[in-house]
Order: structure tokens, then C-alpha cells, then sequence
């Protein structure tokens, strides 16, 4: 296991102006936040309003509410996934077994399958991001925000291992239904 320190910065800092102009509807979010149990990070929400159901760098999929793939689908399906494929992981550190029911899936790397969750820190009542590697189950941990994670993947380009980096930071999904 590996732990990447964060690095503040605001999202737009990062991708420029927001690219959807419409936030998802309060019910949108209600419902993923329903499902969940609990509040997702307001600079999450923030991201997926102005910038999601798109594809990061090349091949990070970062769904949006009311976007091609919706959120919860997503998630329901994502954390599906992630359960049965890591369940018998033998490396899982301890900060994610103690969070292993809330983990929870919000993007996902098209070139090698990898999962970017988001679990609780119980030391301080965050949301933390972690990438789950598929094709050997690993994780890699980042202190901090979903801003700060992106941070460190846009802006100083520290990349998770195996994934490849393209020039184009953001990319509509082609089939979104998003403005």
C-alpha cells in the first residue's frame, strides 16, 4: 500500500470554467445520498456538477447524477464489483477494512478497469479517495479531498501506476445528455 500526500486547489483552478452549466436536480442527488446513507463531499458534488459523465486524461469515467451511465447505477454496480473482487484480497490496510461497507465507487479507468472510491477516515470524519487496482489488488491511498486527488492527477501529474495519461484533461462523454 502506498499513500500519496495532498496538494489544495480548486477544481476549476484545474479544468478551467465549468463545462456543464446545469447542476444535477436535488432529487438526483437525494436519491445517490439515500442510497448511501449519507452526505457525499460538497467538493465531489461540485465536480460532477460542472465537470462529470465525462472521461479524465483519456480514461478516467467520472459519471454525473443525471449523466449517460447515472451515478447510482454506477455505484450500485461499481461497488458490486469492487466487493467481490477485493473481498478475499489479502493487503487490504486497515483504514479500508474499517470502512469496507461505506466504500464507495465514484470513478472508474477504462484502460485497465481500476476503481477510484471514496471511504470515510474514521480519524477525522473525512471523505478519503483511494484507487483500487484491478488487475492486482492493491490500493493506493491519497490524504485528502476528491479536489486534492485531482490535484495531484491534472496538475502535478502523479499518476497511479498502469494508468496512461492523454493531453486532453476533460472530454464529454460522447452520448451525454448534459449541457
Amino acid at each position: 500500500m502506498q499513500e500519496v500526500r495532498s496538494a489544495p486547489s480548486s477544481i476549476e483552478s484545474l479544468l478551467g470554467p465549468r463545462e456543464r452549466f446545469r447542476p444535477a436536480s436535488p432529487s438526483a442527488w437525494h436519491g445517490v445520498e439515500e442510497w448511501l446513507g449519507r452526505e457525499l463531499p460538497a467538493d465531489y458534488k461540485d465536480f460532477m456538477d460542472g465537470y462529470g459523465d465525462a472521461i479524465l486524461c483519456g480514461h478516467l469515467f467520472t459519471p454525473h447524477p443525471e449523466g449517460s451511465d447515472p451515478l447510482l447505477k454506477f455505484m450500485q454496480e461499481e461497488q458490486r464489483r469492487f466487493k467481490e473482487a477485493y473481498q478475499e484480497a489479502r493487503d487490504i490496510p486497515a483504514i479500508l477494512k474499517s470502512a469496507w461497507d461505506e466504500i464507495i465507487p465514484w470513478a472508474c479507468h477504462d484502460w485497465n478497469g481500476d476503481v477510484c472510491v471514496l471511504f470515510p477516515d474514521p480519524g477525522n470524519c473525512q471523505w478519503r479517495v483511494a484507487v483500487a487496482f484491478r488487475q492486482c489488488p492493491e490500493f493506493l491511498l491519497f490524504e485528502g479531498s476528491v479536489t486534492d486527488f485531482l490535484t495531484l492527477l491534472l496538475s502535478e501529474r502523479i499518476i497511479p501506476r498502469g494508468w496512461p495519461v492523454r493531453e486532453t484533461l476533460w472530454q464529454s462523454m460522447p452520448d451525454s445528455p448534459l449541457i
